[in-house]
């Protein structure tokens, strides 16, 4: 059975310890109306954490560079500006959140993915989706999960599925994504 505690390794059990103490900082909200299902994904992609992770440390080097308190930083603003270079590389490169609209009354969707420089909107019918499932794919030491819309029939790209994030978040786990998955297939129109 998936999800059982004897199949996972204690690894896996571990991470996904340490992951529940720090979701409150990349939180997925869902905000459930009886005409409008929105949901807010605020979980950065692994670049977009490694960055803030550069920047944080950054800005420490920074202080005690300024106030010369170790003498390790010998080098001075020459040692930090690689890093700080490819922090700023690494900043245009994955998105800070994700929101996902639907609509009832104009029968309508919307996914935004927002990046620091720009907004990618993706917009639709959405009557054209017909169900919203978790997919697994495992390797050998972990397992990475997606929401995958499944689509009416197919369309011009060929495939009648499509998946709601592009780059997996950090924090990624069964439990957020059936969330979202769950939302979505309870607040889709019904076929009959």
């Amino acid at each position: 059975m998936f999800g059982d505690q004897d199949e996972e390794s204690v690894f896996d059990r571990l991470w996904s310890l340490i992951c529940e103490r720090f979701e409150f900082l990349a939180p997925v909200w869902i905000i459930q109306r009886p005409e409008t299902l929105t949901i807010l994904d605020y979980r950065p992609t692994f670049f977009m954490a490694l960055t803030a992770a550069g920047f944080v440390i950054l800005g420490v080097s920074c202080v005690f560079l300024f106030f010369k308190i170790a003498t390790a930083f010998s080098f001075g603003l020459w040692a930090l500006a690689a890093p700080g270079i490819a922090c700023v590389v690494l900043l245009f490169r994955g998105t800070i959140r994700e929101a996902y609209y639907f609509d009832k009354t104009t029968d309508s969707y919307a996914f935004v993915r927002q990046f620091i420089h720009r907004k990618e909107v993706i917009e639709g019918s959405l009557s054209q989706f017909t169900a919203a499932y978790v997919k697994t794919e495992t390797n050998d030491d972990s397992a990475r999960y997606y929401v995958v819309l499944k689509q009416e029939g197919m369309f011009l790209t060929g495939v009648s599925e499509q998946n709601l994030r592009e780059e997996l978040p950090i924090f990624n786990s069964f439990d957020n994504e059936a969330r979202i998955a769950n939302a979505i297939s309870g607040f889709l129109p019904s076929r009959r």
